[in-house]
């Protein structure tokens, strides 16, 4: 029996806000349209949330201290954040994505799993579909959305980044291992900053690298992420869409005195 008919192709879409926070803040304030735009912190002190795309292109990012973020850019607007807002922005997002699927696995209030192998709406298509849930957000909250869509929830979700901000981007079964061979070690989830240097001491800089290594050495090497590396590498995620998760929380700014280095990965 092959593995397909085990585990049958399912229809995956990843929805991923384009800059959540920062963009129901130009949204709102048309002042602040086509400006760097950094919610949370101010000049001095604080942590950024979220960054416009026009800050972004300083090198501001969220999490990065705001003092940091007004170096990279002197003309870098703080606003502070308005999640009573987010959530319920968020709470208009999430009926669009339950009128096309009820497998919805939300992950944060900007980006979400949806399992659409059922069809609900007798679209017809996954990718269509797609198209139909960014074209309805825009048209009822005037923001953009980016799209992933494949047979699993690991292309599905790197696929959502491949064509920001407000693109669309689709892996077909043909071509998951080949499109995962390609990806820097970065892109899988799980690896940050230091997992990717160790890689790189190992030679492993792509996917095609991490697939050349057995099973044995990446758990020697990475321990627990082993088998999700070599699987994911393979174009493999066998995870289910799961409705009844818990999303995380919108988390909490905590404003210090001084910039901030972090060890962890």
């Amino acid at each position: 029996m092959k593995d397909n008919e085990i585990n049958p192709l399912r229809k995956i879409i990843h929805i991923d806000m384009d800059a959540f926070f920062a963009s129901v803040e130009q949204r709102d304030n048309p002042l602040l349209r086509n400006k760097p735009v950094a919610v949370g912190g101010s000049a001095r002190r604080g942590v950024v949330a979220a960054a416009s795309y026009e800050a972004r292109q300083y090198g501001v990012r969220s999490a990065m201290p705001s003092i940091t973020a007004a170096r990279r850019c002197p003309s870098l607007v703080f606003v502070p954040p308005r999640f009573e807002v987010y959530r319920s922005v968020s709470q208009q997002i999430r009926d669009i994505f339950n009128q096309y699927s009820d497998a919805v696995e939300p992950l944060s209030l900007d980006e979400a799993y949806l399992d659409v192998t059922q069809d609900k709406r007798t679209v017809g298509s996954a990718i269509r579909t797609a198209e139909l849930i960014r074209a309805s957000i825009h048209q009822q909250t005037g923001l953009t959305a980016s799209a992933g869509v494949s047979y699993n929830k690991f292309l599905a979700k790197v696929a959502s980044d491949q064509n920001k901000p407000n693109g669309i981007f689709v892996v077909r079964p043909q071509e998951g291992a080949q499109f995962a061979a390609g990806l820097p070690v970065r892109r899988f989830y799980g690896v940050g900053p230091k997992t990717a240097e160790r890689m790189n001491q190992l030679d492993i800089h792509v996917g095609a690298d991490l697939r050349a290594q057995s099973l044995g050495f990446l758990h020697e090497h990475f321990g627990s992420s082993a088998e999700y590396l070599y699987n994911a590498v393979r174009g493999v995620d066998h995870r289910q869409v799961r409705p009844d998760r818990i999303r995380k929380s919108v988390g909490r700014e905590r404003t210090f005195q001084h910039d901030l280095q972090s060890e962890n990965d």
